[in-house]
This record gives structure tokens, sequence and C-alpha cells, in this order.
């Protein structure tokens, strides 16, 4: 386990760096990846989405012009009272993304960018996910992918969670999802496969 794969850790470290968060996030994750998470989620005016792991809401903006309603859970209240003075009309609930405090087959959608890897069990996380989406609905998950170079991948494994884009679609098979597919993308031109966003339809 990494040093930020246990949620307590996690909480008292974004109780920080919540404070710089919205300076240092866009330069991994850019306006091009994000759209193309909610792209994949193929959500409508008409839908009822779930996000899960808001932070600070930089993927709560995509999310919120596309679909008709959005409910967004996040386990650090500093992250997330951020994201509530910016998205009034969005529903916030504090909550943990391995134990969903909502009814099975609750929403059209479910997405989640740049939460999986602070998550103790990501497959029990996965599940949930599936859990609250309705049949023929779509999960969509981004995740900083396993660095290829040897040092990096080393250190990497030591703060948190990066799986390979082979293991998130195994979790994603296993979590019962079908169709099954996905990208590895990244911010700028030297830096292509950062992340892998993967996105399966609930069966």
């Amino acid at each position: 386990m990494g040093l930020l794969d246990d949620k307590k850790r996690a909480r008292i470290f974004y109780r920080y760096f919540s404070k710089f968060y919205d300076l240092i996030n866009p330069i991994f994750y850019s306006i091009e990846m994000r759209k193309a998470v909610v792209d994949m989620a193929k959500i409508s005016l008409r839908d009822v989405v779930l996000e899960v792991g808001c932070g600070t809401g930089y993927t709560t903006e995509e999310i919120v012009s596309r679909a008709g309603k959005l409910v967004a859970v996040d386990i650090t209240p500093e992250q997330m009272v951020k994201a509530v003075r910016k998205f009034p009309d969005v529903e916030f609930i504090r909550g943990d993304a391995e134990n969903l405090p909502f009814k099975d087959e609750s929403f059209d959608a479910t997405i989640s960018a740049g939460s999986i890897e602070y998550w103790p069990n990501p497959l029990k996380g996965i599940r949930e996910m599936v859990r609250v989406t309705k049949k023929g609905g779509r999960v969509v998950i981004l995740a900083p992918r396993k660095p290829e170079n040897a040092i990096a991948r080393a250190f990497a494994s030591m703060m948190m969670l990066f799986p390979s884009t082979q293991q998130m679609i195994l979790w994603m098979e296993k979590a019962g999802l079908k169709d099954i597919r996905y990208i590895e993308t990244g911010p700028y031109s030297f830096w292509k496969k950062l992340v892998v966003i993967a996105s399966g339809i609930k069966r």
C-alpha cells in the first residue's frame, strides 16, 4: 500500500493540498483530458449523473454543462467546499467511494477522475460505482498509469496506486461491466500516456 492509499492519510494530505490544488491540477489534467472523460460517459441533458471523488470541482465543471442533474461525492471536506462555492446547483455529499450512500441503479452514468489512486480497495470502489448505475449506463474512470520508467515507477508506488491499463480493464470486467473501452492520454506531446481513461457499460 502506498503512503496515500489510506483514507485517513489522504484526507490529511488534501486538507493542506487543497489550498494549492486548483493551481497544480491543470498541469497534469488538461481541459482536453477532462472533455475526453465526459465524452466517454455519453451523457445527455436528461441524465442524472454521479461524480465520485469530485475534489475542488475540476471535472464537475465539464459534467454539469452536459447533465440534467449532477450529484458529487468526496471524502475530504476541505476539497469539496471549494466545489460547493463554484457550483451551487450541484448536490454535494460527503461520502466514501467504497461505500456509496445511494440505492442501487440510481444514476444514468457514473464518473470518477483522479480518485481511484487513493482507494485502498479499487475493485470494491468500482463495484460500488456499478451498483449505483442503471443497467445500460456507463461507468467512466480516469486513473494515473503505472510509469514505464523503473525508478519513477518505484517512487510512484510508494505514494499511491498507479494501475496499469490492463489492471484497470480487469477490475472493470470483474465489477460486471461490458464493452470496455479505453484511451491512454496526457496533457503534453511529450507526456502522452500519463493516464488511462476507461469506460464500460453495466450489464
